[in-house]
């Protein structure tokens, strides 16, 4: 898994983001169609994000922050870290731990605040110290009503996002507007501890299947290795991996490996800081050794040839120029 800052100008705007890793790898034929709208203050940040095709996308945050993600709208099974979201689901993320999720046509909005901020920001309102400790991923079900104010807030600090036109859109949030959003996010938070609505994952073993073979990917950066690597990587057998990623993932590991390869070599086609040195060779390296096998998946994935993709970045580049 490599670095946001080296990827395909798809993903440029993440590299705003304080995460140190991410991958985003597409399931299903069709148009990614990922766009986003960011808004970045000094101690938080506000993300509204669009994908149509079915992805997986894994996230590698930084360890001092907070956040929390309101699923707006999705297709199927909205799943993070294999919580599935229901209309009053609210996300509560922690900067510490490493967290994905599957969705097909998603609409979501993230807010991440800085822990020792928020935590100090709870402590003036609550009259006392309070210290927001390091902690897993959660599921909050709350009234509607509580998780409609919250998203006003989001809605409040997007609305500082410019507009270019492009599928990326980013803006910065004035300091009064930001100091006033996480006071409105630390007393939302304070309302919703005294719920106690929130559950953490219940498929914890397969969790940790996962992510033991997606780290071992992501540490050799390769797209080549075979299901009976995985097994190895996480020391159980094939059944027991196929449970994992069907319940985790919602596909097969076979199928996690094969989409993959074709969404690495997507990346590495709209590269524009490192190209390939040709379609052949990059389908090489990711194990497809036939031109004409690699241009059929490649086509039926993405709906477009490889060659179309790169006369699209060599296009965007000379444009550029």
């Amino acid at each position: 898994m490599a670095d946001w800052k080296a990827r395909a100008p798809k993903l440029e705007y993440l590299a705003r983001l304080p995460a140190t890793a991410s991958e985003i790898v597409q399931l299903d034929p069709g148009h990614l169609g990922l766009t986003s709208f960011q808004v970045r203050g000094r101690d938080s940040f506000v993300i509204r994000s669009m994908t149509d095709a079915r992805s997986i996308r894994t996230t590698v945050p930084e360890a001092d922050w907070i956040g929390y993600m309101i699923p707006i709208t999705w297709k199927g099974d909205f799943i993070l870290n294999g919580m599935s979201a229901t209309r009053t689901t609210v996300f509560r993320l922690d900067g510490a731990n490493e967290f994905d999720f599957v969705a097909e046509k998603r609409h979501a909005i993230t807010v991440g605040i800085r822990r020792s901020v928020l935590s100090r920001t709870i402590s003036g309102l609550i009259g006392r110290d309070f210290n927001l400790g390091v902690d897993t991923h959660r599921q909050q079900h709350v009234p509607e009503s509580h998780r409609e104010r919250l998203l006003r807030i989001f809605w409040k600090m997007l609305a500082w996002t410019s507009s270019n036109g492009s599928e990326a859109t980013f803006g910065r949030l004035p300091r009064s507007v930001e100091v006033a959003a996480i006071e409105a996010i630390a007393d939302w938070t304070i309302g919703a501890d005294q719920l106690n609505s929130s559950e953490t994952v219940n498929r914890k073993r397969e969790l940790i299947i996962v992510r033991d073979s997606i780290r071992k990917i992501r540490e050799a950066d390769c797209s080549l290795f075979t299901v009976a690597d995985l097994c190895q990587m996480a020391g159980v057998g094939k059944s027991r991996l196929h449970q994992a990623f069907s319940e985790i993932y919602g596909i097969s590991p076979g199928t996690y490996l094969y989409r993959l390869r074709l969404t690495s070599i997507r990346e590495k086609l709209l590269s524009k800081e490192a190209p390939p040195r040709s379609i052949k060779d990059v389908a090489i390296q990711h194990g497809f050794m036939s031109s004409g096998q690699f241009a059929r998946a490649y086509r039926n994935m993405f709906g477009e040839l490889p060659s179309q993709t790169l006369r699209a970045r060599i296009k965007s580049v000379s444009y550029t120029h």
